[in-house]
C-alpha cells in the first residue's frame, strides 16, 4: 500500500542528514552533474514554464529526468516515448507537443506533481515523491530505494530487474536522484528548495552503519488488509487486474506509479475521490466489485 508522507518524513530527513556519496563516485557524480546542468540550461526557457505551471522544482526535475530518461531531451518525461510524435508506451497516446517542456507539464499532470504546490517541494517532500514515482517495493525487501540512494552509503543493493522480481544481489548503477540533486545545487545555488539541505553541515565523513534507519519493511497502509491476509499491495493490483486494469499491472507488491495511475482510474469509473490512495473506501469497492463478478 501507498505510504501516507508524514509517516515516511522523518527517516528521510535521517537519511538525508547521514548520506554520503560513495568515494569511488565522487568525480563520475560531479562530471555527470555537470552535463546535466549544462543540458538543463540549453531547455531554461522551457524549465522556466514547467515551474511556473506545476510547481515542480527544476531542481527535482533534473534529476528525475536524468534518471528517467539520461536527460534525452527528445524524449517525454511521461513514459520516454518521442515528445513529437503520439506515444506508444504507457500513459499511450499523448502527444505530440509542441516542445519537451509542454510534454513535460502534460507528463507531471498524470501522476499529480503539480499538485504538491510549489511551498511544499522541501528536501524529504522531494524524497517522498521520487519514490512514489518509482515505487515504495525495495521497501519490502528491507531495503532503501536506489532510486533514490544509488552511489550512496545509504543503499547497500537490491533491484527490480524484470517485473516482479526483486534481486537482493544487483546493484543499481544509475546515479540516484538525492546525490545528483545536492550535487546539482553545489553547482548552481539558484536551484535551491524551500529549505536546506541538511548534509550540507555535516562532516565529511562518511556516516556509521548505525545512523542509517532501516527503511519501514512492512507498508504502512492507508486501507487495512485485504481479506484472508497477505500483501495488501499485491492483492489491490491483482483485484485491478482481476476488474480490468489497462495496462494490467504488475503484481510485484511495489506501489509507485503505474498502481497509482491505476487506482485513480477505478476510482474516478465508481464516484471516489481519485487520490490515488487505497483507502478503506476504494478497497471495499474493489472487494465488493470482486464478490459481484465471482
Amino acid at each position: 500500500m501507498q505510504h501516507p508522507y508524514h509517516v515516511l518524513a522523518p527517516e528521510y530527513a535521517t537519511l538525508l542528514a547521514a548520506m554520503r556519496v560513495d568515494p569511488g563516485r565522487e568525480h563520475e557524480l560531479a562530471a555527470r552533474a555537470a552535463a546535466v546542468h549544462a543540458l538543463g540550461e540549453r531547455h531554461h526557457d522551457e524549465w522556466a514554464e514547467v515551474t511556473a505551471k506545476t510547481g515542480v522544482p527544476r531542481l527535482w526535475g533534473l534529476a528525475s529526468f536524468e534518471r528517467e530518461s539520461g536527460s534525452d531531451y527528445s524524449r517525454s518525461p511521461a513514459q520516454g516515448d518521442r515528445w513529437d510524435r503520439v506515444s506508444d508506451h504507457v500513459p499511450r497516446g499523448l502527444g505530440p507537443y509542441a516542445n519537451w517542456g509542454a510534454a513535460c507539464i502534460a507528463a507531471y499532470a498524470i501522476d499529480k506533481l503539480d499538485e504538491v504546490g510549489a511551498p511544499n517541494w522541501t528536501w524529504t517532500c522531494s524524497c517522498y515523491e521520487g519514490e512514489l514515482f518509482n515505487g515504495f517495493g525495495p521497501r519490502a525487501h528491507g531495503r532503501h530505494t536506489g532510486y533514490l540512494w544509488s552511489w550512496t552509503n545509504i543503499y547497500t543493493g537490491g533491484k527490480y530487474v524484470a517485473d516482479g522480481k526483486w534481486d537482493p544481489e544487483t546493484h543499481d548503477q544509475q546515479c540516484g536522484m538525492i546525490p545528483m540533486m545536492a550535487e546539482l545545487l553545489r553547482l548552481d545555488a539558484s536551484l535551491a528548495l524551500v529549505d536546506a539541505f541538511p548534509a550540507h553541515s555535516m562532516p565529511p565523513s562518511p556516516a556509521s552503519e548505525g545512523d542509517v534507519p532501516t527503511p519501514a519493511s512492512v507498508p504502512v497502509g492507508v486501507g487495512g488488509e485485504p481479506a484472508g491476509g497477505g500483501d495488501v499491495t499485491t492483492w489491490l493490483q491483482a483485484a485491478l487486474n482481476q476488474l480490468g486494469a489497462e495496462p494490467p499491472l504488475a503484481v510485484d507488491g511495489s506501489y509507485g506509479r503505474h498502481t497509482r495511475r491505476a487506482v485513480m482510474a477505478f476510482q474516478a469509473a465508481h464516484g471516489l475521490v481519485p487520490d490515488g490512495l487505497a483507502g478503506p473506501l476504494t478497497l471495499a469497492a474493489l472487494r465488493n466489485l470482486l464478490t459481484e463478478s465471482s
